[in-house]
């Protein structure tokens, strides 16, 4: 065989799995809500390693006539052979656990069972063959065990994910599903196929390698358009921002302003109260004055609570503990409703717990005022994409078409005068908006379901 042709078959071999490393470590997934964005780096050091492996194989076999094939070198070649497949196989493993399949207990014991033989088998072997020939076998079990097993391991396990992320409405789900038939092929290639055979079986793991680079460079473009909506999230959030703390710098001095004439009006009222005779129409009217000023005093407070944002305290927060939370906390409201909560307990969320509670509480007393004959409110959450959505069903009346866009506007109620402020639903709003997510109504043909969307917290 031309030695040039070895040679370039070999160099582009090495640099296929030195690419995918690169392709990998050169992305931005820091803050990626993408489960998979956890194991990629463990795919990587295989892509490093490999490669690698592979030039030294090329160096090995340029210099083949330099050096003689003593017994180290014999058991380097195996060991390293076995050691650039160990990350492939932990990228593997790991990607059981991140896929939701009824074999991963099965698979899993399965691969116990294979390394405790393979471990076994070189003990066993040691002293019964020779050293030529323990060395060969090894290095089959080795191609067998951990080039095709791991390879096919991971090739299924990525395929599996990709049909998840299809599911959850990805649109990188195609890639990735070929990205594992790609190393599903580079199994059969590297742990089937043995380099004696001739130089097409090198040729075809060459060009199986480049599939999974192209297609995982494909694949990984979903990183790059996640962080493209996070920094547009972030700037719109920056905007919304610089916007509230000019309203919240008007507000507060204008509130101020307010604030002092009420209190003193109030305290008149109070005096005026203990001056004037007992007449029970100037009382009803000086009732009706407090009444007036102290719902002045309470709008300005929640004009200051839109205004003034609070700073989050993100982490991670479990759903079904927020959802039991926030209902424990207004029992005595909802001591007469049928309450369903329908919620994974393994389902989490990225944002702050209280206000996220506040969020809850504020619809589910809104959902208490809509019902009046039957009283009922469904709680459920589901996956979608990165993003969960939580839906509170009421039992109401829901609210009419035409005005429930308007429904989410700071001052807009649809409650009788006095009963409200309507500034809940725009409070609300806006907390979900400040964690990157938003709140939408529309109406059933069971009443008005209320979606908090919110990202869901990395796995």
């Amino acid at each position: 065989m031309d030695m040039l042709t070895v040679f370039s078959i070999y160099l582009l071999y090495g640099l296929a799995f030195l690419a995918i490393g690169f392709s990998i470590v050169f992305r931005n997934y820091k803050n990626s809500q993408i489960s998979i964005s956890k194991l990629l780096p463990t795919l990587a050091i295989f892509g490093f390693i490999h490669g690698i492996h592979e030039w030294s194989e090329l160096y090995l076999t340029l210099y083949d006539h330099e050096y003689t094939h003593s017994r180290n070198i014999e058991i380097f070649k195996v060991i390293k052979l076995w050691f650039s497949y160990l990350a492939l196989g932990a990228f593997g493993w790991k990607m059981l656990d991140l896929i939701q399949w009824r074999f991963e207990k099965f698979v899993k014991l399965f691969i116990v069972f294979l390394l405790i033989a393979f471990i076994y088998s070189l003990f066993a072997r040691y002293d019964s063959q020779s050293f030529q020939g323990y060395v060969s076998t090894t290095a089959a079990h080795v191609r067998w065990l951990f080039g095709f097993g791991a390879g096919l391991l991971a090739g299924v396990t990525m395929v599996i994910y990709a049909k998840q992320l299809l599911e959850e409405g990805h649109n990188a789900s195609s890639p990735f599903t070929f990205t594992g038939i790609a190393m599903i092929c580079y199994a059969f290639s590297a742990g089937l196929l043995f380099s004696e055979l001739g130089i097409w079986v090198i040729f075809l793991r060459t060009l199986c390698a480049i599939a999974i680079l192209v297609f995982l460079w494909k694949a990984l473009h979903v990183f790059d358009i996640e962080r493209e909506q996070q920094i547009e999230a972030v700037l719109q959030r920056a905007f919304q921002d610089t916007k509230l703390k000019e309203l919240g710098g008007l507000t507060s001095a204008v509130s101020h302003e307010i604030k002092t004439p009420l209190s003193s009006a109030l305290m008149s009222c109070d005096l005026l109260e203990k001056r004037l005779p007992n007449d029970e129409n100037a009382n009803r009217q000086l009732e009706r004055i407090r009444s007036g000023i102290e719902r002045a005093a309470h709008i300005s407070q929640e004009v200051l609570n839109y205004a003034h944002q609070r700073k989050m305290k993100a982490s991670t927060v479990n759903v079904l503990a927020l959802a039991s939370s926030a209902t424990n906390l207004i029992q005595y409201r909802l001591a007469s409703f049928d309450v369903i909560i329908d919620i994974d307990p393994d389902l989490t969320v990225y944002g702050d717990n209280v206000q996220l509670e506040e969020v809850i509480i504020n619809l589910l007393a809104n959902a208490i005022d809509a019902c009046h004959e039957k009283k009922g409110i469904h709680i459920s959450a589901r996956i979608k994409g990165v993003k969960v959505i939580i839906d509170i069903l009421d039992s109401g009346q829901g609210i009419p078409e035409n005005i429930i866009e308007k429904a989410v506007q700071p001052f807009f109620t649809t409650k009788a005068v006095g009963e409200g402020t309507g500034m809940g639903l725009a409070i609300c709003r806006q907390i979900l908006m400040q964690h990157n997510g938003d709140l939408i109504l529309s109406n059933t043909q069971t009443g008005l379901n209320v979606q908090i969307i919110l990202p869901k917290a990395i796995e």
